[in-house]
């Protein structure tokens, strides 16, 4: 079963990070990527743009419409993105635990859905 896990972060609190804290959040990724490759549950993992970067399209009745986003203030935003290749949905749930343990980000985990419509 594939999974997505969606990171999400407050910008502010990496913006204050000391090195030391990066370090050990970098370390603990690298460690853990290190385990699912191992373990053949990796697939991939991208961490994204700044959010200020973002560009929404939307269909309006005059077509599609680009416009800038984030749209509104929230607290957090989506920085990355996981996916793994596991056995159960308790074991995609252990996974996003350890990284919201570690990390103290907030993690969404959803299946992936296969070309068929089931998941993956």
């Amino acid at each position: 079963m594939k999974y997505i896990m969606l990171a999400y972060t407050n910008p502010e609190g990496w913006a204050n990070a000391t090195p030391e804290e990066v370090q050990k959040a970098c370390d603990f990724y690298a460690q853990l990527g290190k385990e699912l490759s191992d373990s053949g549950e990796f697939v991939a993992t991208e961490g994204l743009g700044d959010p200020s970067h973002t560009v929404t399209v939307r269909k309006q009745d005059s077509g599609p419409v680009a416009t800038d986003g984030p749209y509104a203030e929230v607290k957090e935003v989506l920085v990355s993105f996981g996916i793994v290749d596991v056995e159960s949905h308790d074991r995609a749930l252990e996974i996003a635990a350890r990284i919201v343990d570690a990390i103290g980000d907030t993690v969404e985990l959803r299946p992936l859905m296969a070309p068929d419509g089931f998941e993956a």
